[in-house]
C-alpha cells in the first residue's frame, strides 16, 4: 500500500475511533439525529416490530443512505454493510455476485417489492446485482443468518427485500435526477407518486448508458471498453375498496444490454471483443388484505421471468446462448393475536422452470409455515418459526428458526438466533444436458448467531458472531465439466462489529468490519472470493447549512480463488453536495479517488477514479 493511500486509512480510522470515543462519552448529543429505536422492521414477516426487539440480524437502508452515498449501482452500497461483498466481472452491467457472510447468491433471497427476482434460469437461482441502480429504491432490509423457515429455499445466508419509491406525501408528488460522469455515462431518473385518502401509488422510470471500461482487466493489455445500457420501470399501488378490504400490486420491467469480454484467466492476445449479454426481466404482483376482525388475511399472486442472451464470437466461433426463467407463485398468510403472542401463519406454491438452447426443466415447490411472536415481558422477545416444503423432485423437507432478543437495559440488547436451511439444485444443475447431474440432492444448512447492540444516545455499536454449515455443497467439477456433491460439511464462521456515532450536529462517523473464515468441506481450503477482513468507514459532514459531503473507505484483505491470493486493496470514494433550495440540489463524486488498480475476481477490471456530477430535484 503506498503512503497516500496508507494515509488516507489512517485518517478514517482516526475517524471513526475518535466517533466511538465520542459516542461513549458524550452525554449530551443530539437525540434527535439518529432514532435508532424508532425505526421498525418487518424481519420476521409477521408484525413490524422496533428493530432493538428483533433476536435477528438486520441492517435497514433508507433512501436518504443511498442519495447521500451518491453510488450508482446498488451493490457498491450494500458492501459497505458489514458481513456484505461481493465479485464482479467488470464494471457496471457485469455479472456481479453479492455474498452475505461469505455465502454467495444462490443462498440469498431476493425480492423487490414483494416480487422474488432469483433467475430460475441461472445455473444457480440466484439474483444477478450487476444492473441494478440505486435510482427509484426508497427502502432495503438486509435479514442474515438462515431465513428457509420464512422463505423456503435458496435463504440459507439470508434475505434482501427491496422497497421501490413510495408516496409518503399527501397529493402528487414528482422528482426528477440526472447525472453525467467519466466513461461518458448518463443517467437519468423521473419518479412520480400520489397519496390520498383511499390509496397511493408510486412510478419510476429509470435509464442508464456508458462507454464502461474494459471487463478483461486493461492492466492485462485490454484496451477495448465494454459499454452498458439499461431502462428500467417499476410501479406499486394499493386502493382501500372498503373498510376492510385493501387491493394492490407491484410490477417492473427492465431491460439492458452489456459488452463483455471471453474470460482465460490472464492477458487475452488474439481473443475477440464482441460478446454481449441482453436481458429482458418482468415481475408481476397482485395482492388482497383482508381485515377479519380476529384475523388479517392477505393472497398474493406474483409471476416473473428474465430472458436473457448471450452472443458474439469466443475462442470456438459464434455462439449465441438464449436462457429463459420463469416463475409462478401463490401465496397466502394469516396474523392473529393470542394472549401472549401474535400467530402468524401461511402457505405458498411455486413453479419454476427454465430453458435454453435444447434444455429445459422445472420444479413445483409447496410450502406451509407458522411463526410465533411471543411478548414473553418488556425485557424478552421471542419469535419461533416452523415450515415444511415440499419439493416435486426431493420430497419433503421441515426447517425452523428461533431467536431471542433480551433487553436488560432499555440501550442494551443481547441477540441470538439459530436457524436450519436448505437449497434444492436449480433445474440447471438438474437437467442441463452437458453439466446437469440428476443425482445431485438438496444442500441442508444450521446457522447460528450470536450479538449485541448498545446504543448510546445518537449512536450505536454492535458486536455479532457467526457461523454457517453447509452439509453436502453443490459445486462444479472442471475435469468431468458436471455439477457434483461436496460430502461433508463446509462452513462460514466470523465476527462483524459496526458503530455509528453523530459526533455533533454536523458530522456523522460509522464503521464496518467483519473478519470470515470460510472452510470447503473436501479440501479444507478457504472458499473462493471470501474476503478474510473487510473494513468499510464513512464520514458525513454538512459544511454549511447549504453544503454537505461524504468520504467512505473500504480495505479489502485476504481474498482468493481457486488460483491463489488476490492483491489487498483500499478504495476511498468522496461526494459533495449543493442544496439549491428545499427541492433541489447538485452534487459531484468522485469514485475510486486514489485511482486503485485492484480486482474483486482475478483477471476482470474494475473502474479507475472517475468523477460524475448530478442534479436532483423535487416538485
Amino acid at each position: 500500500m503506498n503512503t497516500p493511500r496508507l494515509a488516507v486509512l489512517r485518517a478514517a480510522t482516526a475517524m471513526t475511533t475518535l466517533a466511538l470515543t465520542g459516542a461513549v462519552s458524550q452525554t449530551a448529543i443530539a437525540q434527535d439525529a439518529i432514532d435508532l429505536d424508532a425505526i421498525t422492521v418487518t424481519a420476521n414477516r409477521g408484525e413490524t416490530t422496533e428493530r432493538s426487539r428483533t433476536g435477528s440480524s438486520v441492517d435497514v437502508v433508507t433512501e436518504e443512505d443511498l442519495k447521500s452515498s451518491g453510488t450508482t449501482r446498488l451493490a457498491d452500497y450494500l458492501i459497505s454493510l458489514p458481513g456484505i461483498s461481493l465479485s464482479g466481472n467488470g464494471g457496471i452491467g457485469a455479472s456481479t455476485n453479492l455474498r452475505i457472510r461469505g455465502a454467495d447468491g444462490r443462498y440469498i433471497g431476493v425480492y423487490i417489492d414483494g416480487i422474488d427476482v432469483n433467475d430460475p434460469a441461472s445455473t444457480q437461482v440466484s439474483f444477478d446485482f450487476g444492473s441494478l441502480t440505486t435510482q427509484g429504491i426508497s427502502r432495503i432490509e438486509i435479514l442474515k443468518g438462515a431465513q428457509s423457515a420464512l422463505y423456503g429455499s435458496e435463504a440459507i445466508a439470508g434475505v434482501i427485500n427491496i422497497t421501490t419509491n413510495q408516496a409518503t406525501e399527501p397529493g402528487l408528488s414528482q422528482s426528477i435526477a440526472t447525472e453525467y460522469g467519466s466513461y461518458n455515462t448518463t443517467k437519468l431518473a423521473y419518479n412520480l407518486s400520489y397519496l390520498g385518502a383511499r390509496g397511493s401509488f408510486a412510478t419510476t422510470l429509470s435509464h442508464i448508458r456508458t462507454d464502461g471500461f474494459s471487463t478483461a482487466d486493461e492492466n492485462d493489455g485490454n484496451t477495448e471498453a465494454d459499454g452498458h445500457e439499461a431502462t428500467r420501470l417499476s410501479f406499486s399501488g394499493d386502493y382501500q375498496l372498503t373498510d376492510t378490504v385493501t387491493v394492490g400490486g407491484a410490477a417492473f420491467w427492465a431491460t439492458s444490454e452489456s459488452e463483455y469480454d471471453e474470460y482465460s484467466g490472464g492477458p487475452v492476445d488474439g481473443l475477440t471483443h464482441d460478446e454481449t449479454s441482453e436481458k429482458d426481466q418482468l415481475g408481476l404482483r397482485a395482492f388482497a388484505r383482508v381485515d377479519a376482525g380476529a384475523v388479517q388475511h392477505e393472497f398474493s399472486a406474483q409471476y416473473y421471468q428474465n430472458d436473457r442472451l448471450s452472443s458474439g464470437t469466443n475462442s470456438y466461433g459464434a455462439f449465441a446462448y438464449p436462457y429463459f426463467g420463469q416463475r409462478w407463485s401463490l401465496g397466502y398468510h394469516g396474523q392473529t393475536e393470542l394472549s401472549v403472542a401474535t400467530l402468524t401463519f401461511g402457505a405458498d406454491a411455486t413453479r419454476e422452470s427454465y430453458k435454453n438452447d435444447g434444455d429445459s426443466g422445472a420444479n413445483d415447490m409447496l410450502g406451509l409455515w407458522a411463526q410465533a411472536d411471543w411478548h414473553l415481558a418488556d425485557e424478552w422477545e421471542l419469535v419461533t418459526v416452523l415450515r415444511h416444503d415440499d419439493h416435486s423432485t426431493f420430497g419433503g423437507t421441515t426447517t425452523g428458526r428461533v431467536s431471542l432478543a433480551w433487553l436488560p437495559d432499555p440501550d442494551l440488547t443481547l441477540r441470538a438466533a439459530v436457524g436450519t436451511g436448505f437449497r434444492a439444485p436449480s433445474p440447471y444443475e438438474l437437467y442441463a444436458s452437458y453439466y446437469g447431474n440428476p443425482d445431485l440432492q438438496p444442500e441442508t444448512s444450521t446457522s447460528y448467531e450470536l450479538g449485541i447492540e448498545k446504543r448510546l444516545g445518537a449512536g450505536s455499536f454492535n458486536a455479532t458472531l457467526f457461523r454457517t454449515e453447509i452439509t453436502d455443497l453443490i459445486g462444479y467439477d472442471r475435469a468431468t465439466y458436471a455439477y457434483t456433491q461436496t460430502e461433508g460439511t463446509s462452513w462460514m464462521q466470523g465476527l462483524e462489529l459496526s458503530a455509528k456515532s453523530q459526533l455533533s450536529d454536523r458530522i456523522a462517523v460509522s464503521a464496518a468490519y467483519t473478519w470470515t473464515d470460510s472452510r470447503d468441506a473436501k479440501t479444507g481450503d478457504r472458499l473462493a472470493r471470501v474476503p478474510l477482513h473487510d473494513i468499510a468507514l464513512r464520514l458525513n459532514a454538512d459544511l454549511t447549512p447549504e453544503i454537505s459531503g461524504a468520504l467512505s473507505v473500504r480495505h479489502v484483505a485476504g481474498l482468493n480463488d481457486s488460483t491463489g491470493s488476490l492483491p489487498d486493496y483500499t478504495t476511498a470514494d468522496v461526494s459533495v453536495r449543493y442544496a439549491i433550495s428545499d427541492e433541489s440540489d447538485v452534487y459531484l463524486r468522485i469514485e475510486n479517488l486514489l485511482d486503485e488498480q485492484y480486482q474483486t475476481a482475478r483477471g476482470y477490471g474494475t473502474s479507475d477514479r472517475a468523477v460524475y456530477f448530478g442534479l436532483r430535484s423535487s416538485f
